[in-house]
């Protein structure tokens, strides 16, 4: 399977938003929330190489949030 199949399967959805208490809220159906735990294992494991992210957004060429999605950028670094 390729990286783009990985991290970006047909049929994948994630909405990000931020809840009317302020807190940032990730809702995604089965594919989606499978292939966020993919990226964030890849992640895990690449924290020394710089530019070490992903982002997701409702926009062309990244991953496509559903619409009405706030952007999010997931970093891996050593904390």
């Amino acid at each position: 399977m390729t990286d783009r199949k990985k991290f970006r399967p047909d049929g994948a959805k994630i909405k990000v938003m931020i809840s009317a208490n302020g807190e940032v809220e990730i809702v995604g159906n089965r594919l989606g929330l499978k292939a966020l735990s993919d990226i964030c294992v890849a992640l895990s494991e690449s924290v020394s190489k710089p530019g070490n992210h992903y982002h997701f957004m409702d926009c062309e060429g990244f991953w496509g949030t559903e619409s009405g999605s706030i952007p999010l950028i997931v970093y891996g670094e050593d904390l």
